[in-house]
């Protein structure tokens, strides 16, 4: 008998904003990279949210232009080429995010659970999430549950691009006290 959640062949992640929100679905990435490291993902996400995550490892990033209006769902149905993924993660229930998740192919479109469910979020789903999660960093670890997966630790290691860690390093005084403002706070 085959194993009740087999290894994915591939996983698309449709969360299109916002910035903070986008960092928190970095800990789900993590998670599913460490169990399936050969697993192709790629994430559906907005234009600023892509310049944020820009350089994460092994990750796919297809940025979707909100302001392009229907250009810019042309432009997303083009770059996905007509792939078909094993597993889509609806992790947005805003209705265009919903409307745009009608284009992406999928065999297992996993959502929110039927309390958080709105904004047509039921049509375009055929599993769900476990009710529960305070924050909602506990929510996005919970779409791996379905997948038979459990997030047991909460890890972001954002990507930072060198070029902004020369610009820091000639801004930050090396004897001075430094305020930090961390975005995954």
């Amino acid at each position: 008998m085959p194993p009740v959640n087999p290894e994915p062949r591939s996983i698309c992640l449709l969360r299109l904003s916002a910035l903070g929100d986008a960092t928190h679905v970095v800990p789900l990435v993590r998670t599913l990279r460490r169990a399936w490291p050969q697993v192709p993902i790629t994430w559906i996400l907005g234009k600023g949210e892509a310049k944020l995550l820009e350089g994460l490892e092994d990750v796919e990033l297809v940025a979707f232009d909100k302001s392009a209006g229907w250009a810019g769902v042309q432009a997303l149905r083009r770059s996905l080429g007509g792939r078909r993924f094993d597993v889509l993660l609806q992790m947005q229930l805003a209705l265009r995010a919903n409307l745009l998740s009608t284009f992406i192919r999928a065999d297992r479109r996993i959502g929110y659970d039927r309390a958080r469910s709105k904004e047509g979020h039921s049509l375009v789903i055929n599993e769900r999430i476990a009710a529960g999660g305070h924050h909602v960093l506990d929510a996005f670890g919970k779409f791996c549950e379905p997948l038979g997966l459990r997030q047991d630790r909460v890890e972001w290691n954002l990507p930072v691009p060198e070029a902004a860690r020369a610009w820091a390093a000639m801004q930050l005084p090396g004897d001075q006290p430094t305020l930090l403002v961390s975005p995954c706070s």
